[in-house]
C-alpha cells in the first residue's frame, strides 16, 4: 500500500431500518478498552442528546461481534478482519446483507500482542534481502511455484536449497484461523490454500496458548534454520534473524519497504494492519455519527494518545455524493463498460472499498461500447473500454457534456488467447522471409504509398503483397488508421475483415498476404513480425516484456474515462488504479492482461497530478 491510503466517511451506510436510537450501545475488547472509553466520553460530551456507551466489554473481537449479532450493542471493535463464519453467520442471519467494517486505526508497528504490522524473517546469514508480496504469494501457496531460495534471487550454495516455511497453525478448533492467518488468507493468498507440504511446512501449534507464544516460536524456528522463512511482529526480532523488505508486486514500478515505523504510519509497506468499527448492515443517524467522530480529528488525536500504541490513519477522508447520478437505489457506484474488464475491476473496486469504507460499486459490464453514453448521461462514474471513443461517440459525448473525457491507461492489452483485447501484431504466412518492418514500411504497404517499394526484401517484392486487415471502421481498423497510417485511408486492395480470426486464417492461406490483427489471434500458419519504430532501429520484437517496458510500438491498452472536472474520490481511484497495489491487481489476473511500466505508470500518475 501508498502513503495514499485514505479511509472513508460512512457516506452511504443504506436505509435506515429503525428510528434513530437514543444512545449508541457499544461493545469494546481489551486492547481497545482505552479507545472505546475515550471515543464514547467524547462523543457523548458533543452530542449529550444521543450518548454513547460501552455495555459489553470483551477479551476478543470475536465475543463483540457476537453481540452485535445478538442485537445487543450497534458498534463493536474489530482488532483484525472478519472471520469467513462471520461472515456467513450474519448473512444467515440477514440474507443478502453484511455488516459494515470501518477502518478507523493503523495496527500498530512493533508491539507484542495486540494488532502489529506482519514482518517476514529469515535466518540472518540468508542472502536474500528482499521479496515481493507476489513471490511470497508463490511460496505461501499450496501450488506456489517457489520452493528454493535460488527462485527467490539467492545464488551459490544457496540457490538449491529448499524454503522451509514456518507460521501458525492455520485452523483453530473452532474452524477459524487465527488473526493472523486470516489477514494473511486474505491479503497474500487471495483466495489460495495454505502450501501444506510437510516437508516444507512446519506449523506452529500452541494449544491454550496465545498468538503471542506461537509468533515468538516461529522467530526462534528462524533463528534455528538457515533455510527458513517465518512470519511474525518486528517486536519479536530475536538474534540469528533479519527481516526481508517487502515490495506490493515484481518489477521497478514496486518499490520495496523495510518496514520503518514511519513506512508503517504511512500505510507504504505492504503488510500494515488495520482497525476497524463495525456496524450492522444499516446504521440508524447516531451509529453512523460515532464512527463519523473516530474518523475526524478528535478522534485521530484518541489514537495517538492511546497507549495500546495504534497509529492515527494518514488524511484525507474521501466520500462520494449521495445524490450522484451514477449512485443507485442501493447506494452503489454504477460502472459501465467492457466486459474484458470485469476480473481485475471486482478486484480493484473491492480494495478500494475496503481501504474506503462507505463506497460500494455496481459493475454493469457489457461490453466497450456500452461505455459512452452510459458516462455522457452521469449513469456511470467511469468508463473502462478496451478502444478508444470512436469518432462518433466524442462526438455524441462533446454534445452533451461540452467537452472531452479525462483518458487514463489502465493495463496493457494481453498476449493470452482467452482474453479479448490484445495489441496489434503484423502478420504473415509463415513461409514468408519476412522478419521485420518498420512502421514507415507496414505504413506504406496498408496505404498503398510507393508501391513498388513497399517491401523491403527483394524476394516478397517479386511476388508483391496483398494487404488485409480488421475492417476499417471497427475498432482495430480505427487504431490502426491513426496509429501507422496518420489517419490516411486503406490502399484500394486493401481488404477487410469483420474479426481478427478471419485476417489470420487469410494469411495462413496465401502466401502473398499481409495482415494486421488482434496478435492473440494467431495460428501456426501464420508468423508476427518485428517492427522498428524507425528506420535504422532494432526491430522489436512482441513479448510482455517488451510491452510492459513500452519498446513495442503497435501496443494497445485497457483505459478509464472520466468526467472533467474529476471529482475528489474519482481522482483518488484512478491514483489507486495506477499505485503499485493497484497495478499488482492487474497483474495477478487470469486472462494475461499486463500491468504499466514503472514508465507508464509514473507518466500517467504525473498527469493525475499536474495536468489534470
Amino acid at each position: 500500500m501508498t502513503k495514499k491510503f485514505f479511509a472513508g466517511l460512512l457516506a452511504l451506510l443504506g436505509p435506515l431500518v429503525t428510528a434513530c436510537a437514543a444512545e449508541v450501545v457499544c461493545a469494546s475488547a481489551a486492547s481497545m478498552d482505552g479507545l472505546m472509553a475515550a471515543w464514547t466520553r467524547d462523543f457523548t460530551a458533543a452530542r449529550p442528546a444521543t450518548p454513547a456507551r460501552v455495555a459489553a466489554r470483551t477479551q476478543f473481537s470475536a465475543e463483540a461481534f457476537d453481540a452485535l449479532l445478538r442485537g445487543e450493542v450497534q458498534v463493536a471493535p474489530f482488532a483484525r478482519e472478519l472471520f469467513p463464519d462471520e461472515r456467513a453467520r450474519y448473512a444467515a442471519k440477514f440474507p443478502g446483507a453484511a455488516p459494515r467494517l470501518v477502518p478507523v486505526a493503523t495496527g500498530s508497528r512493533d508491539t507484542k500482542g495486540g494488532t502489529h504490522a506482519i514482518a517476514i524473517f529469515v535466518h540472518e546469514k540468508n542472502p536474500v534481502r528482499q521479496i515481493s508480496v507476489a513471490q511470497l504469494r508463490e511460496v505461501l501457496a499450496r501450488d506456489g511455484r517457489l520452493t528454493t531460495w535460488g527462485q527467490l534471487g539467492a545464488t551459490g550454495t544457496w540457490a538449491g536449497k529448499k524454503i522451509a516455511v514456518h507460521g501458525m497453525t492455520v485452523r483453530r478448533e473452532t474452524g477459524n484461523p487465527p488473526g493472523i492467518v486470516n489477514f494473511l488468507e486474505h491479503r497474500v493468498l487471495a483466495g489460495r490454500p495454505w502450501r501444506d507440504d510437510s516437508a516444507l511446512v512446519a506449523h506452529i501449534d500452541t494449544p491454550g496458548a496465545g498468538a503471542m507464544q506461537a509468533l515468538e516460536k516461529i522467530v526462534r524456528a528462524v533463528a534455528a534454520d538457515q533455510t527458513a522463512l517465518g512470519y511474525s511482529g518486528f517486536g519479536y526480532a530475536q538474534p540469528g534473524t533479519k527481516t526481508l523488505a517487502l515490495a506490493e508486486g515484481d518489477g521497478a514500478s514496486f518499490p520495496y519497504f523495510a518496514g520503518t515505523p514511519e513506512e508503517v504510519a504511512r500505510r507504504d509497506y505492504p503488510l500494515c494492519r488495520t482497525i476497524y468499527l463495525c456496524t450492522g448492515h444499516a446504521p440508524d443517524e447516531a451509529t453512523r455519527a460515532f464512527v463519523r467522530h473516530a474518523l475526524r480529528p478528535e478522534g485521530q488525536r484518541a489514537i495517538a494518545a492511546d497507549a495500546g500504541g495504534f497509529i492515527p490513519l494518514p488524511p484525507p477522508i474521501l466520500e462520494f455524493p449521495p445524490g450522484a447520478s451514477y449512485v443507485t437505489p442501493s447506494g452503489a457506484i454504477a460502472i459501465v463498460g467492457y466486459n474484458d474488464m470485469a476480473e481485475m475491476l471486482t478486484a480493484l473496486t473491492a480494495r478500494f472499498a475496503a481501504l474506503h469504507p462507505g463506497f460500494a460499486f455496481a459493475l454493469d459490464l457489457k461490453g466497450t461500447r456500452t461505455a459512452p453514453p452510459a458516462l455522457a448521461a452521469g449513469k456511470s462514474a467511469l468508463a473502462p473500454m478496451g478502444a478508444e471513443f470512436s469518432a462518433g461517440e466524442l462526438a455524441a459525448y462533446r454534445a452533451v457534456t461540452g467537452g472531452d473525457p479525462v483518458v487514463m491507461r489502465l493495463a496493457h492489452a494481453s498476449l493470452d488467447p482467452r482474453a479479448l483485447s490484445g495489441p496489434l501484431a503484423i502478420f504473415v504466412h509463415r513461409d514468408n522471409p519476412l522478419t521485420s518492418l518498420t512502421l514507415d514500411e507496414v505504413a506504406a504497404i496498408f496505404s498503398g504509398a510507393d508501391k513498388d517499394t513497399r517491401a523491403p526484401t527483394a524476394a516478397v517484392a517479386s511476388r508483391g503483397l496483398a494487404p488485409c486487415g480488421v475492417a476499417a471502421e471497427a475498432a482495430l481498423g480505427l487504431f490502426f488508421r491513426r496509429r501507422v497510417l496518420d489517419g490516411r485511408s486503406f490502399a484500394a486492395d486493401f481488404t477487410g475483415f469483420p474479426q481478427s480470426a478471419d485476417v489470420v486464417a487469410r494469411v495462413a492461406a496465401d502466401p502473398r498476404a499481409i495482415g494486421f490483427a488482434a496478435s492473440m489471434r494467431a495460428t501456426p500458419g501464420v508468423k508476427i513480425l518485428a517492427l522498428a519504430p524507425r528506420a535504422g532501429e532494432t526491430p522489436v520484437a512482441l513479448t510482455a516484456e517488451n510491452l510492459i517496458a513500452g519498446r513495442y510500438p503497435l501496443a494497445r491498452h485497457l483505459l478509464l474515462h472520466a468526467r472533467w472536472p474529476l471529482e475528489p474520490w474519482v481522482r483518488e481511484f484512478l491514483r489507486f488504479t495506477l499505485s503499485p497495489e493497484g497495478q499488482a491487481i492487474v497483474a495477478t489476473g487470469t486472462l494475461g492482461y499486463l500491468p504499466l511500466g514503472a514508465g507508464d505508470a509514473a507518466a500517467e500518475r504525473a498527469r493525475l497530478g499536474s495536468v489534470l
